[in-house]
């Protein structure tokens, strides 16, 4: 079952499985793509791949797709659900949106090629999951830009008015505080920690920090557990603990 001339090999994840996963109840494939299938790549391991027409998916009709951000939504959740659906059963390798192939045994000759290094990978995946973290900071506690003091002299005031127009106040130390003990507390339950850079605080945007964590699955009790602690005594100063996964480990795979 290879791609037709017509169509090029979209695919979606690598899948470490002894025999052919099942495809019984996966998910529709993206807008414009054929169904999901398998084709073998490496002993143990197979790509999930679907056909794509050239019509739909050539690189000019993609780059008109991607000024339109509903068409893009639509192909990433289709995406993601196919790779989740796969990351239930045994581990995997997401592999990036329109992720294209001429034919399939060019994806197969590609991924045949990093053998020893997919195979690596999958085993170091193996029993992981990954979970993403952000804390919200209360805006309540944020540093300010002046004081009643500072407002004594009308250079004082510019000064203020150029600061608060740069929109950047730094939180109290108290709060940076608050915010990374959160994340180290759950990095030292995690295996590896991706940290995700978000904008600096200011006048009305929070001071955030987060990051992507790598947790073994034996581990998801006490992982949630940890968080439940960690968001009641957040709260407490005002401050919001926001936890998403389990995920495939997206932030952890090799471009």
């Amino acid at each position: 079952m290879s791609a037709s001339p017509e169509a090029a090999t979209y695919v979606f994840c690598l899948v470490q499985s002894g025999r052919a996963p099942s495809l019984r109840g996966v998910p529709e494939s993206v807008p414009g793509a054929g169904a999901p299938r398998l084709i073998s790549i490496d002993r143990q391991v197979w790509a999930v791949v679907a056909d794509a027409p050239l019509a739909r998916f050539s690189s000019e009709q993609l780059q008109s797709e991607f000024q339109d951000v509903e068409a893009i939504s639509r192909h990433a959740l289709a995406h993601a659900a196919v790779i989740q659906f796969f990351f239930r059963r045994a581990p995997v390798i997401p592999l990036k949106l329109f992720t294209l192939f001429s034919t399939d045994e060019r994806a197969r000759a590609y991924l045949q090629s990093r053998g020893p290094r997919l195979r690596k990978l999958l085993a170091e995946l193996r029993g992981m999951e990954e979970w993403g973290v952000r804390v919200i900071a209360s805006q309540t506690t944020q540093g300010r830009a002046g004081s009643a003091r500072s407002l004594s002299s009308g250079r004082d005031y510019l000064v203020i008015k150029k600061r608060l127009s740069e929109q950047r106040v730094a939180p109290p130390r108290a709060t940076v505080s608050d915010v990374n003990g959160a994340l180290k507390t759950l990095a030292r339950l995690a295996s590896k920690v991706r940290k995700e850079t978000f904008p600096p605080p200011g006048r009305n945007r929070p001071f955030v920090a987060g990051a992507s964590m790598l947790v073994r699955t034996n581990r998801r009790v006490q992982w949630k557990k940890a968080a439940a602690r960690l968001t009641e005594a957040l709260a407490k100063r005002g401050h919001r603990l926001e936890l998403s996964g389990p995920w495939p480990p997206y932030h952890f795979v090799a471009s």
